[in-house]
């Protein structure tokens, strides 16, 4: 599936070519752009040393972007993402086969990503690169503790007991980057459809750095 759609992407820059004398301003110097995305992130799965694996799902997420436009050609920009991807894993415990676990839940994604962007054409519509580097704060929403209960005076309420539960989380380092295609209407508003690979890094247990890669229909505008 990521092959075919990354092919239908690069192929329709040709058959688009004629629309740049329809688009909106060419220049883009000096300016800011923000953008909403929508995300589709593909499956991935991922083994460490012991045999556990974990698997997680597909999922659609949402994002928001702002670029500075250094010129028509280079701009710096970040990104926030949200996602909420179910997963399944396999917990072994090599010392005692019956301590085994298997967990079915979902997990809160967040991404939050500093990049370069390189736009190869002046013109409103252009095919783009992104790299960059960032974080991806992961929990698990599986406890890994008892439950932490703490009280205090309430003006109104008097004294007031809650509990609340510490999670399993990771906030690996990623690194990566985009191909993507990017349109300019004569309204102003930005259209970008792109193809997004991360990698994890130092995920920890010997296990291979998994890849998060995703594709992002973003919708924006220039300020």
């Amino acid at each position: 599936m990521r092959i075919t759609l990354m092919a239908v992407l690069l192929l329709a820059l040709p058959g688009l070519a004629h629309a740049q004398s329809y688009g909106g301003s060419k220049d883009r110097t000096g300016t800011w752009e923000w953008s909403f995305s929508g995300i589709y992130q593909d499956s991935e799965k991922v083994g460490a040393d012991g045999g556990s694996t974990a698997k997680m799902d597909s999922a659609f997420g949402l994002g928001m972007s702002f670029n500075y436009n250094f010129n028509n050609r280079l701009a710096l920009g970040v990104d926030f993402d949200w996602l909420r991807p179910d997963y399944s894993a396999t917990l072994i415990d090599a010392n005692n086969p019956a301590n085994n676990q298997t967990i079915d839940h979902w997990f809160t994604q967040i991404n939050t990503r500093v990049k370069g962007v390189y736009s190869f054409m002046d013109g409103p519509l252009t095919p783009y690169v992104e790299a960059g580097i960032g974080w991806t704060y992961m929990d698990s929403n599986v406890m890994d503790g008892p439950p932490i209960t703490g009280c205090w005076w309430h003006p109104w309420w008097g004294y007031i007991c809650d509990s609340y539960y510490s999670t399993y989380t990771e906030t690996p380092f990623t690194y990566g980057g985009a191909l993507g295609v990017r349109y300019t209407l004569k309204s102003g508003t930005i259209v970008k459809l792109s193809y997004n690979n991360w990698v994890m890094d130092n995920m920890g247990d010997g296990g291979a750095d998994p890849s998060l890669s995703a594709f992002r229909l973003e919708f924006g505008w220039r300020f």
